[in-house]
């Protein structure tokens, strides 16, 4: 009779721990659809708007979510007001940071990191030609990032779930 309900524990165990990793795998790539919301609206924006760039991350900030939102908000506050640090500083602070949490790779976090590339530029026309590209390349990752995600999903199940029933043969 123990050794059954064992049996059961370890098999919801590791069926719960496949699924935890399916649901993380989900998140990470819904925020990565979120970034990229991110930026074909700050893109729409600095087509529309007009206005600097400072002005149009202000406009951004108060149409996201946070943590997002206060990225853009001390960006606007560091190119208009303040200029403690240089932009591309703090940027690449805060993608770090971000990164760290959403565990994006190398690759991801560089594209992003290169976003801020479009504050360097003379005219209006190359910030939106910067965040086109920007978005051209992050579609590369998400279609990258979506098939990981599928083969992951399968594989993890299917081994928590095949690790479950080692562990119940082990224990009868």
């Amino acid at each position: 009779m123990i050794k059954a309900m064992v049996c059961g524990c370890f098999l919801i165990g590791c069926c719960g721990y496949g699924f935890c990793k399916l649901v993380e795998y989900k998140k990470r790539y819904d925020e990565m659809v979120y970034i990229r919301y991110i930026i074909n609206v700050l893109l729409m924006e600095m087509e529309n708007f007009k206005g600097t760039f400072g002005e149009n991350c202000l406009v951004l900030s108060r149409k996201i979510k946070q943590p997002y939102s206060d990225i853009f908000k001390g960006l606007y506050v560091l190119l208009e007001k303040e200029r403690k640090e240089a932009p591309g500083i703090y940027w690449e602070r805060q993608m770090e940071a971000l990164g760290k949490h959403l565990y994006l790779r190398k690759e991801e976090l560089n594209i992003l990191k290169e976003m801020i590339r479009c504050v360097e530029g003379d005219t209006i026309t190359m910030p939106i030609e910067s965040l086109r590209q920007t978005l051209v390349e992050w579609d590369k990752v998400m279609k990258q990032a979506e098939r990981i995600r599928t083969d992951r999903s399968r594989v993890t199940l299917c081994l928590s779930i095949t690790v479950g029933l080692i562990l119940c043969i082990t224990i009868l």
